[in-house]
């Protein structure tokens, strides 16, 4: 179980502040984040009938166990494909695009609380809701992409809608920071995408576009500058071969006087911890086997490193525990037969685990289709 340093050395000044104040005897108590684990969500494969999934990997026992969901709910399921998560308080909030739903879990236990159905009449109905995609969390609220055009935000507390925000067409990605919704528009790749930015105090919108622009789809906010994965377009027949696709960086937030740089040439996954983005570059070819590379990218610095991992051949998704730094990476398995070897996407799924110089430091295996890691952060009390 690792706790942040910083918080340890404000708790010592504390103590000692206490300690040379007799006025203020103890005990008294301090919360500490605290990370105990991580979720590995898995969409299944909606075509060959296998639905999605949650393992859960361990830090303490170093074990990791699949199907934890259906195994708290009686044998439940999350339906067709999973798709995204995200622990808000003492609650596990798990999207399934498929079920057009978002179930709620408690956190420590992940039996079922309530079932957000995002194509009620009291939510976005049925055209608006459709197709849940990716969800954030601030001030008491969750917010939920759908394939509608919509971000809807519910309350955490009676899960009731307290407002809901038209985006572009196909949002996926969602960020929030100082009052301030930013949504990823990916127009599923077909060249009108764009970035909603929401004033949430306000309900006043901007859509941000731009030539670079292409097919967003994860977003960060660091500072005052908002960082999207671009997965770019895909080339014509016989390969498809995909293109343009890295991390960009918007600066400004009017429409009129944005600037869109890219920073990170390849990437086709990110993740972003304090002021790192990692990344993975395995871009899309029908026929062609691409070198697949992995980076860092200090912010503030602009300086990037490259790396190579030869253990891992089909990588779907990339996560950085925001605590311990550890980096996460998920890949299918392969297979090869007459036709010759390629991703297996009916198997289950592994993930490796990095410290931050992309040493392996551990592994495990998941469930079908791994999509999207969440990590288990808690608080714990601590006396003094």
């Amino acid at each position: 179980m690792k706790k942040y340093l910083l918080v340890f050395a404000v708790l010592l000044s504390v103590v000692l502040l206490t300690a040379c104040n007799n006025s203020n005897d103890g005990p008294h108590k301090y919360q500490v984040a605290v990370s105990n684990g991580v979720y590995m969500v898995c969409s299944g494969n909606q075509a060959s009938g296998i639905n999605g999934s949650l393992t859960y990997y361990d830090y303490t026992g170093k074990t990791a166990v699949k199907d934890v969901y259906s195994t708290a709910n009686s044998g439940q399921s999350l339906g067709l494909t999973a798709n995204d998560a995200l622990r808000y308080g003492e609650k596990l909030y798990i999207v399934s695009d498929g079920e057009h739903s978002v179930f709620v879990c408690n956190a420590n236990t992940l039996r079922l609380i309530h079932r957000i159905d995002m194509t009620s009449e009291s939510m976005l109905g049925e055209t608006g809701g459709v197709n849940p995609r990716r969800i954030a969390a601030d001030d008491g609220k969750i917010y939920v992409s759908t394939y509608g055009g919509f971000v809807a935000a519910i309350d955490t507390t009676n899960f009731a809608l307290v407002n809901k925000y038209q985006v572009g067409s196909y949002p996926e990605g969602i960020a929030i920071s100082n009052g301030y919704l930013v949504v990823a528009n990916s127009d599923y790749g077909n060249g009108n995408a764009s970035i909603s930015l929401i004033d949430t105090s306000t309900g006043t919108a901007q859509t941000l576009k731009d030539e670079n622009i292409r097919n967003p789809q994860t977003i960060a906010i660091a500072g005052s500058d908002i960082y999207f994965l671009d997965w770019g377009q895909y080339g014509p027949a016989p390969t498809y071969a995909q293109e343009n696709a890295g991390v960009y960086r918007i600066t400004g937030t009017s429409a009129s006087s944005i600037t869109v740089t890219k920073i990170i040439t390849d990437a086709t996954e990110m993740a972003c911890a304090g002021t790192t983005i990692y990344t993975v570059n395995a871009p899309y070819a029908y026929g062609v086997s691409n070198p697949i590379t992995y980076s860092a990218y200090d912010i503030i610095s602009g300086s990037k490193k490259d790396y190579t991992l030869d253990e891992i051949e089909y990588p779907v998704c990339i996560g950085v525990d925001p605590l311990t730094g550890k980096i996460y990476i998920a890949a299918r398995q392969g297979i090869t037969n007459e036709w010759g070897s390629y991703a297996d996407y009916s198997a289950d799924g592994y993930v490796n685990i990095y410290d931050t110089s992309f040493t392996k430091v551990g592994n495990f295996a998941c469930g079908v289709g791994p999509t999207r890691f969440v990590f288990n952060i808690g608080y714990e009390e601590i006396e003094y």
